[in-house]
């Protein structure tokens, strides 16, 4: 699945960014989930923390495991997202949040690594 478009990038943190995304109707997350009402699925905005990660804070795409999210809003097509990506390379733990102006949709952490 593509990657949505970047709007805005801010890395004026060590391990952090923090990236605008056009949440366009068009977007192929959007197909079918649901036909009369679209919002963006869990599962893909764990899958964009992860790739986006991968772009942006130089992580490589490990396995993940331990998920811990919360989704607190319903993303729909349209709405402005910001996304902030931590990392923790100690703990080796990837944080991230979606946020619309401000209002937290969802956040989470992945465990980054397979498990021992």
């Amino acid at each position: 699945m593509k990657l949505p478009v970047v709007l805005t990038t801010d890395k004026s943190k060590e391990n952090e960014v923090i990236l605008a995304i056009d949440m366009s109707p068009e977007l192929e997350a959007f197909r079918g989930h649901f036909p009369d009402n679209p919002i963006l699925p869990g599962v893909v905005q764990i899958d964009w923390a992860v790739r986006f990660a991968a772009i942006h804070l130089g992580i490589k795409e490990p396995p993940v495991h331990d998920f811990q999210v919360k989704f607190r809003n319903i993303i729909c097509p349209g709405v402005p997202i910001s996304l902030t990506l931590k990392l923790d390379n100690l703990k080796k733990r990837l944080s991230f949040a979606y946020q619309s102006k401000d209002v937290l949709m969802s956040s989470g952490q992945l465990k980054l690594g397979t498990r021992t």
